[in-house]
């Protein structure tokens, strides 16, 4: 569901970024009140309107719901003047479109090539060369153990290897307790599965499978499907994950009802206080056959990003101001403070920022000397194929699927 609200501007309850004034600079984000953005995005958005005197008109919109959301707003011809979206899903097929402009230009004519991360730039830059809109703030994706929750088990050491993880997994069963959670009905079991997968793949293969598909006819892929059917069958995942969310997993392993479970920096904050000295992050365990050297984990800095639209375009001064004051380090550092972001900008003081983040802090200094970092889905799955994919995945979580089925349904999202 849509909500509209202002900062500084006139309000409207609409959902849609229409009955706003033409001074206001019309923003469309899911930076809700009610997201762990929302605070910073506010005192932001605040702050830019006392520095310029322009006033912001926000348009809110789920973070499942905004791709819609704006496509709607173009059709209409009322699309905001700045969206801040992840790149993901619908948005990989924007540039190509026509319904948001790329910057490429922009990037070194207001000198932002000098200030933003060079593998930020790197992860929103298409095919073509062209930069398909501002990182803003990156994730790392990591995989979380809970010790306390493993000692219940008798686990005193975080597994490696898919043997540990299995042998494991019989431990924390037998005393109640599901050893990894994982919605596989959305996103979070699509990004798991090709995590699993791409243990026995090549990267440039990696990347031509998500890109083109052809798991079935490719022997190291199907190594990496039947390592995810053993651990399937073994008890690894928790029960009936098919039909489970992303919600579901945080849930799980929040309320220790879970012990593992694979998640982005986003969800650090929903970490208690007294939850965190439990939690050690690391990648996911590797078979005998693997690839890789550490265990696998995700990271990349498509997180969210400033689109520039048609309306945004006519009012560019506007736009780049706002951006501007985004990128200060100060306010891009509430972000890291408060939400658990990975800046795309030098903060100065990075470590007193952390400090409030231990999990982020942690993901960030430790974590990388403890993983290898695989291919992340988002950059090579054509957007067109995105749903399609997370469905096809789905079914490969529910008992009995065999790894034949499992490729032939991954396959036919690409036929």
């Amino acid at each position: 569901m849509m909500t509209g609200c202002s900062s500084g501007g006139s309000s409207s309850d609409s959902g849609t970024p229409g009955g706003h004034s033409d001074a206001d600079l019309v923003v469309m984000s899911d930076f809700a009140p009610s997201d762990v953005r929302g605070p910073a995005f506010a005192t932001a958005l605040a702050g830019f309107t006392a520095k310029t005197g322009i006033k912001v008109k926000t348009v809110f919109a789920g973070s499942t719901e905004i791709f819609q959301a704006y496509e709607t707003s173009v059709l209409a011809k009322q699309e905001p003047d700045v969206l801040i979206v992840n790149l993901y899903d619908k948005a990989l097929t924007w540039t190509d479109s026509g319904a948001t402009l790329p910057v490429t230009d922009y990037v070194k004519q207001w000198g932002l090539d000098k200030s933003i991360n060079p593998a930020a730039l790197a992860d929103w830059t298409d095919s073509q060369g062209r930069v398909q809109a501002l990182p803003y703030t990156g994730f790392t994706w990591p995989v979380w153990y809970n010790t306390a929750t493993l000692a219940k088990a008798g686990i005193t050491t975080i597994p490696k290897t898919t043997d540990d993880l299995i042998a494991a997994a019989a431990k924390l069963r037998a005393v109640g307790i599901a050893p990894v959670a994982i919605g596989g009905s959305d996103w979070s079991g699509e990004k798991f599965l090709e995590q699993i997968i791409q243990t026995t793949t090549k990267p440039d293969d990696t990347k031509s499978l998500m890109a083109k598909g052809g798991y079935c006819a490719d022997p190291d892929a199907m190594k990496g499907i039947d390592n995810f059917v053993k651990m399937r069958d073994a008890g690894v995942f928790i029960d009936d994950a098919q039909g489970l969310t992303a919600d579901n997993m945080y849930a799980s392993f929040l309320q220790g009802q879970a012990a593992i479970m694979p998640a982005g920096s986003w969800a650090f904050p929903q970490a208690t206080a007294d939850q965190i000295p439990n939690i050690t992050l690391g990648g996911f365990p590797l078979p005998a056959n693997s690839t890789f050297d550490k265990p696998v984990a995700y990271q990349g800095f498509t997180a969210s990003g400033f689109w520039l639209t048609a309306n945004g375009s006519k009012r560019l001064a506007d736009w780049k101001s706002f951006v501007d004051y985004m990128y200060q380090p100060d306010v891009a550092a509430t972000f890291v403070a408060s939400a658990g972001d990975v800046p795309v900008v030098q903060i100065p003081n990075l470590d007193t920022t952390l400090a409030s983040q231990p999990l982020l802090a942690s993901a960030l200094t430790k974590t990388p000397d403890t993983v290898d970092y695989g291919v992340f889905p988002d950059f090579f799955v054509p957007g067109a194929k995105t749903a399609a994919l997370t469905n096809a995945t789905a079914s490969a979580f529910a008992p009995e699927t065999s790894s034949s089925a499992i490729c032939a349904a991954l396959d036919s999202v690409y036929n």
